[in-house]
């Protein structure tokens, strides 16, 4: 790490910090997810179909919209993102379950379970004002409200000690804070509603391993799913006029993207003690900081969306009707057009909005409560400790996520000293 400036640049090694290759499967039916990345060179506009992404692992490109195979395109640009996401014509509702059910029609399979809850993640609250979109705020308001009463410097104090100790901070602290909010927020068992987070999240990983053509070892972790739900409903404390299954975007699905981006953060402050410090001494810059760590750390890299019926003109091209455009959300963070020095933290860096909790009137409604509770995660390890990498072992420090989607660490070792 390079500090320039008056203490208000730190410019990242490379991409170490975010990118490193996935130790999970690819996808054995690529084309119900996601296409391939982008070559490094602008002379290819149509691409072959080769493997999914791998968003751990892809090379963080902003170039002109590519053509990958028949009606399938990539975008990266963030004037590109940004008219795909804010065009009403487009939607993303019912694209995955729609190619599930004619892959289990062709093999005469009925996964009743399965499908309820594809049904609910591929749909992504992609109509304005819906119950199910007004559910998820209001569930996020509750969960917001908890983090105000957060002691996150209590926690953060409790795991260390003042030689310092080493500890996975994804399973030994950020988990069981997150966990701990929803069960207040909601009032529910939190034991419960990990559960059902680890639950969602081995679905969406099995569905991916196996593909259409084999979602039998789906349909029990989804039977499992749909049980800890029902009893969610049965003993849950609040929000109790709603549907059970729209807590499971704000309630589960959202706080996995929060844990990793957190977890993220406190790997890059370990890696780079100078900017702890200077973060330590000078809290006018934290916000800056955070507003980096959206920009730059961002857990989800990919999303999907359907053009409408009409096509969609991005200027340079123009996207057909119906096809199907992933949108590279990281590299769109890191366009030139919009970042100076794209690859570099910069404290006093001028407001831009960034591609990470998307755009227009169906963004995530999460942002704000991610942006809030990193905010007192940080400041927390301020007051409370320092964080630094620890001596090397046998065993490894650092495991990928797994999700085609989802970048950053499901395990991480740092060393937490008190101060």
């Amino acid at each position: 790490m390079e500090m320039s400036g008056v203490d208000k640049s730190v410019t990242l090694a490379g991409k170490t910090l975010l990118i490193s290759l996935i130790d999970s499967p690819a996808p054995s039916c690529p084309e119900l997810f996601m296409p391939s990345p982008v070559p490094p060179t602008q002379d290819a506009p149509r691409l072959a179909a080769p493997p999914a992404l791998d968003p751990n692992a892809d090379p963080l490109l902003v170039g002109l919209p590519k053509q990958r195979g028949y009606g399938q395109w990539i975008v990266s640009r963030m004037c590109d993102v940004r008219t795909v996401l804010t065009d009403p014509t487009t939607t993303v509702d019912m694209l995955t379950p729609k190619a599930m059910a004619r892959f289990m029609s062709q093999q005469g399979v009925t996964l009743e379970q399965t499908m309820e809850i594809v049904r609910i993640v591929a749909r992504a609250h992609r109509v304005p004002n819906d119950a199910e979109r007004r559910d998820a705020i209001a569930i996020t308001r509750l969960f917001q409200g908890t983090l105000q009463d957060l002691d996150m410097a209590s926690a953060l104090g409790a795991i260390a000690s003042a030689e310092g100790r080493t500890v996975d901070v994804m399973a030994d602290l950020l988990r069981p804070i997150l966990g701990a909010c929803r069960a207040t927020a909601l009032a529910i068992d939190p034991e419960l509603g990990q559960r059902v987070e680890d639950g969602l999240l081995a679905i969406m990983l099995t569905v991916e391993r196996h593909g259409p053509s084999d979602l039998a070892p789906v349909e029990p972790l989804a039977r499992a799913v749909m049980q800890d739900l029902s009893i969610l409903e049965k003993t849950r404390g609040k929000a109790r006029e709603m549907p059970i299954t729209h807590w499971i975007f704000p309630a589960f699905l959202a706080l996995l993207p929060i844990t990793y981006t957190s977890v993220s953060m406190l790997a890059h402050l370990a890696e780079t003690p100078e900017l702890q410090e200077t973060l330590r001494a000078r809290p006018e810059l934290r916000p800056g900081y955070i507003r980096e760590v959206e920009r730059l750390m961002t857990s989800i890299r990919y999303g999907t969306r359907q053009i409408g019926a009409t096509g969609l003109n991005l200027g340079d091209v123009w996207l057909p009707p119906r096809s199907l455009v992933v949108l590279d959300f990281s590299a769109a963070n890191r366009d030139p057009a919009l970042w100076q020095e794209p690859d570099t933290c910069l404290l006093d860096r001028p407001r831009q909005p960034t591609a990470t909790f998307s755009l227009g009137p169906l963004a995530c409604v999460g942002g704000q409560a991610s942006r809030q509770f990193l905010s007192l995660l940080l400041d927390a390890v301020m007051q409370r400790v320092r964080v630094s990498l620890p001596q090397p072992g046998a065993e490894p420090d650092r495991l990928v996520t797994q999700w085609s989607i989802t970048r950053g660490y499901r395990l991480c070792r740092l060393c937490l000293s008190t101060r």
